[in-house]
């Protein structure tokens, strides 16, 4: 890339806000809530996904759908919501919660795709609408999207039902304590953000309700926001398959 164009990418990047760090071009890095970078190590993500066929739900800026392109992946599918209005947040965050993120994900999205060269194709669907007329998937990826949603199992049974392998559900957990491994939750949809904070062990079971024959713990580790805060950021990473040989 000349540098006139690498100036005119970058004046164009600087217009948005962005959820995902992505290096665009050589010196242009979007300025993202969480540069998960550092941490792509954790996230179970197969070195080589030849000729697979996967699924990112929940895309956002694109990040680990490029991400898998980049891997090597045949065929990359990514969604998300059309609308701001589609968000599945609590009602009392609604007027809380800048929406201007949400409101432009998608000409961020088309803009990093155009200046990598991607051939993902981006559906506006929900989780909750994933369904077999997408086909099915060798590889799903969802991240950091069930602390959104009131109903995590119905999302988790829809990603189940595309998927013809295994899918990477990564999520940020509470650790609760006194109760060790044993599946427990805390509900609010009120005071804070998120709908259900999910211990690691409650995040595993709802996996295996919602489908999955077996799961897989990456275990836990923290990826703060960059924009800094009291938040620690802590995630848990799970790989659930469908067949019980996989």
């Amino acid at each position: 890339m000349i540098a006139e164009q690498r100036d005119r990418l970058a004046a164009t990047v600087a217009r948005y806000h962005w959820y995902h760090t992505l290096e665009l071009a050589e010196g242009v890095v979007t300025h993202g809530m969480f540069d998960h970078r550092p941490a792509v190590g954790r996230y179970m993500l197969p070195e080589d996904l030849s000729g697979l066929r996967c699924l990112d739900v929940g895309t956002m800026d694109g990040f680990w759908a490029f991400e898998m392109e980049r891997r090597g992946a045949a065929e990359v599918v990514a969604v998300d919501l059309r609308s701001v209005d589609d968000l599945d947040w609590p009602p009392r965050w609604r007027e809380r919660v800048e929406p201007t993120i949400d409101e432009t994900k998608a000409e961020r999205f088309e803009l990093a795709r155009s200046a990598l060269s991607s051939g993902v194709q981006r559906i506006e669907r929900s989780v909750y609408g994933l369904d077999t007329d997408l086909g099915r998937f060798d590889l799903v990826f969802c991240g950091d999207l069930l602390v959104h949603l009131k109903d995590p199992i119905s999302a988790l049974q829809r990603v189940c039902r595309v998927c013809r392998g295994s899918a990477i559900v990564a999520n940020p957990v509470k650790r609760f304590r006194f109760f060790g491994r044993r599946p427990v939750a805390e509900f609010d949809g009120i005071d804070e953000f998120q709908w259900w904070l999910l211990s690691e062990a409650s995040l595993e079971r709802m996996m295996r309700a919602a489908g999955f024959v077996r799961v897989q713990s990456g275990g836990t580790f923290e990826l703060p926001p960059a924009i800094g805060g009291p938040w620690r950021g802590v995630r848990a990473v799970l790989r659930g398959y469908v067949d019980e040989a996989a």
